[in-house]
């Protein structure tokens, strides 16, 4: 097992390694594109604003977010292009997270 120090320094990588994902979960309508791009369709950005109920502006605003944070790829077709998940880096990520934590306080009963 890690010494103190060692700990501390792993979880605050571990933390900083996450931080974009944090903020790109830690809004409403981002949970609601993740949803629906969850489902397997590839959409474009019209498609995921007419299912969450906003703009193409803001919905273009959010979709950008997500993908700099690794959870979405994209694909064009001619003028359009299409955005789907891409979780799996993420998911690396976040369970990183979960161990450094376990290491540093030890895992919850």
């Amino acid at each position: 097992m890690a010494s103190p120090p060692e700990n501390t320094q792993v979880l605050r990588e571990a933390f900083e390694s996450t931080r974009d994902l944090f903020v790109a979960f830690g809004d409403r309508h981002r949970q609601d594109i993740v949803l629906v791009l969850a489902d397997g369709a590839d959409l474009t950005v019209r498609e995921v604003a007419e299912r969450i109920g906003l703009s193409r502006p803001a919905t273009s605003h959010h979709l950008r977010i997500l993908r700099e944070a690794g959870l979405l790829g994209e694909r064009r077709e001619g003028r359009r292009t299409y955005y789907h998940p891409t979780f799996g880096a993420a998911f690396d990520l976040l369970t990183g997270l979960l161990r450094a934590v376990e290491e540093t306080q030890g895992r919850p009963e």
